[in-house]
């Protein structure tokens, strides 16, 4: 996304913390942030079949007050309120394309769904779940092919996350995996479900470094080099490691679109092309 729409999205997760934060009132109390979710994935997938309203609620040359108005209009009776609050402020929002109204509203869907896990205290257990997973289908293209063959019926393949995940994982993570399942527009599934774990450290203000190691670190390990990431970039960072016996010895770090390789492999190889030299 552009700076605008990147604002846009900004500010209508402002609206949605807000909106959904724990008041004094308790569990009873509490945001119905299923339905929430729920609700903006619809809005988004109506938006992505309906190119007219999309352009229509993102239209920048029209007033804030006439997109909201139909929004109102169209959706007033058909989502909750809490819902509705979160839709106005992404429509009053000034977005670079229309497309990235629609993608906005689905990262919102996954943040009411994360809203959940960070009041259980799980907020580290689901990202680390979901990066997990993501893995284990890199490594198993048979189970990957099952849960992303277009000819499969949606149904069977929310079973298999089930059978696969349903009272081994937090339910925040089997919802998130089975969603993820069904945004295939989005390509890999293991890099949408790597995507949903970023997101969640992200509600932390942390950044994710994948950390690609042939043996596991141990706890003093792991504790400086987060120290050494978080002062190389500024910014508090959350490690996800990732066992890779083709690294040979050392780390491979990877950063967003950034990596630093620090691996046997990749010395060997600056080595080798110093003697071809």
């Amino acid at each position: 996304m552009e700076g605008s729409s990147r604002a846009a999205l900004a500010a209508a997760r402002r609206t949605l913390d807000e909106l959904t934060s724990v008041p004094p009132g308790g569990a009873a109390a509490r945001p119905d942030t299923a339905r929430l979710a729920t609700d903006l994935r619809a809005v988004a997938d109506l938006l992505g079949a309906d190119l007219t309203l999309r352009r229509a609620f993102a239209d920048p040359s029209a007033p804030v007050e006439a997109r909201t108005k139909l929004v109102d209009r169209l959706l007033g009776s058909r989502i909750a309120p809490l819902s509705l609050a979160v839709v106005r402020s992404a429509v009053s929002g000034r977005w670079s394309r229309a497309v990235d109204l629609r993608l906005g509203l689905i990262e919102l869907a996954v943040e009411a769904l994360l809203v959940d896990a960070e009041a259980a205290n799980a907020l580290d257990e689901v990202e680390d779940e979901l990066f997990r997973f993501g893995r284990i289908l890199d490594r198993n293209p048979q189970l990957s092919l099952a849960l992303t063959n277009p000819a499969a019926p949606a149904e069977a393949k929310e079973a298999l996350v089930d059978r696969l995940l349903a009272g081994r994982a937090h339910p925040v993570t089997v919802r998130l995996t089975k969603q993820a399942v069904a945004d295939r527009e989005f390509g890999d599934l293991a890099r949408r479900l790597e995507q949903f774990s970023r997101i969640a450290a992200a509600r932390r203000d942390r950044v994710v470094a994948v950390v690609r190691t042939a043996v596991p670190l141990d706890a003093d390990q792991v504790t400086r080099l987060r120290a050494a990431l978080s002062r190389y970039f500024g910014r508090e960072i959350q490690l996800q490691t990732d066992l890779d016996p083709s690294v040979l010895g050392g780390v491979v770090v990877r950063v967003g679109d950034e990596v630093v390789d620090g691996s046997v492999l990749r010395r060997l190889a600056a080595a080798r092309q110093g003697l071809e030299r």
